[in-house]
């Protein structure tokens, strides 16, 4: 699992702490690893690099619109909104739920389970 995150890891690090799941994330791409973030895609196609896939073999966990149009870019999204985001066209993404208890990986094309 890889993170992909336009905010700075000095922010993000301390909330997957917090959460308790820092462990689960082999590799961090954060905003300050590169000169354009989100809507850019180079923060996605670090972090499936880092993980030593293809693009092909991944799928993005999104909330933003900026993070879908990125996402989209480096590969298969699936989009989660916020109570922020909600009322946002996010129509782009390949599959959109209302949360993560929708989520079926089986359901999942083929080539990304």
């Amino acid at each position: 699992i890889g993170l992909a995150s336009s905010s700075s890891r000095a922010w993000v690090e301390p909330h997957l702490q917090r959460l308790g799941i820092a462990d689960f994330f082999e590799t961090l791409q954060t905003g300050e690893l590169v000169e354009e973030v989100k809507p850019h895609p180079e923060l996605y196609q670090r972090a499936v690099a880092a993980l030593g896939v293809a693009p092909g073999e991944a799928f993005a966990l999104e909330d933003s619109l900026n993070g879908l149009r990125a996402a989209r870019a480096a590969g298969f999204t699936v989009v989660i909104p916020n109570a922020m985001t909600r009322h946002l066209d996010l129509t782009e993404a390949d599959l959109l739920l209302e949360s993560m208890e929708e989520l079926d990986l089986a359901a999942l094309p083929i080539w990304i389970r």
